[in-house]
């Protein structure tokens, strides 16, 4: 559920801007047809969850949207600027800090459901996740060497060019340099996901309450507990060489480039700013060091 709530609450930040305000509009209804998706609740329990789901939503509205559309303001200032003074670490840093207070959302929303499942809806939440799994597995861990690594290249590659456009030769080749150095973290990641998600479904089983499956939510979800020290340390290695990719790229946008990701986050911004349940207050991003220069 937490990647769907954080996306679907972000409001589709890596697809189409058109579907922003689709999304954010109809956000309750998409979190309850999923809802209804991986667990097959019930209407009595969906109904039980409605007044968690609403206020969690107005909460976004009045706290965490705003951190948004200020996050946003502020890439549109570094994506215009061309001596890196407010360089990709900013950028990465904010974006984790906005990750992990959606992440502790989805913690809160998804617990009190999973506290009502019965063993049916178990049975069907362990399918549905072991699923989940073996299609992670079959995207990200080819056995192949070679077609992993172009597979990856390609995900980048896309995922840059949603927001730049088709970039040009040197730029694919920086991409590629790079990610000979970032670490391909993959396999930890996935068996960190399922060793998590076979304990979660143990726990269900066992009759957690909604506080002990919260916090184990929170740990897994926000502050990734039980993560290796050999796991951190590429997660560090991977952090520092992606903000340098990030930065190498923004010194070669070509003007057309430069001007595609301004109106793509002018875009998404636009789109959300509506949304808002009072006049913006001034956000404060400072709280991200690699942010500390940034008046927001």
């Amino acid at each position: 559920m937490l990647r769907f709530i954080v996306i679907t609450i972000l409001s589709l930040l890596g697809s189409a801007c058109s579907s922003t305000d689709l999304a954010y509009r109809n956000s309750d209804r998409l979190l309850e047809y999923y809802s209804w998706k991986t667990v097959r609740t019930s209407e009595a329990q969906r109904d039980h969850w409605q007044p968690l789901l609403q206020a969690t939503l107005r909460y976004h509205r009045e706290s965490e949207l705003p951190l948004v559309i200020a996050y946003l303001d502020l890439a549109g200032r570094v994506v215009k600027q061309r001596d890196g003074s407010l360089g990709a670490a900013c950028l990465v840093d904010g974006a984790l800090l906005i990750y992990q207070r959606h992440a502790r959302l989805a913690a809160e929303l998804a617990a009190p459901l999973l506290a009502e499942l019965d063993a049916d809806q178990l049975s069907h939440l362990a399918k549905y996740t072991t699923q989940r799994q073996q299609d992670a597995v079959k995207r990200y861990l080819d056995p192949d060497p070679l077609r992993r690594n172009a597979a990856r290249q390609k995900r980048i590659t896309e995922r840059i060019e949603k927001w730049t456009g088709k970039l040009n030769d040197s730029q694919r080749q920086q991409v590629k340099d790079a990610l000979q150095k970032i670490p391909d973290l993959s396999a930890a990641w996935l068996a960190y996901r399922s060793e998590h998600t076979d304990t979660l479904l143990a726990m269900i089983a066992n009759d957690a309450d909604t506080e002990t499956l919260r916090e184990y939510l929170d740990g897994w979800w926000v502050r990734r507990d039980g993560t290796s020290a050999e796991t951190s340390q590429s997660w560090h290695i991977a952090r520092s060489e992606f903000i340098q990719l990030m930065d190498n790229i923004a010194t070669s946008l070509t003007d057309k480039q430069r001007a595609r990701f301004e109106k793509r986050l002018g875009e998404l911004r636009d789109d959300l700013a509506p949304f808002l349940s009072s006049p913006q207050q001034p956000v404060d991003l400072q709280v991200v060091p690699a942010c500390a220069s940034a008046s927001v």
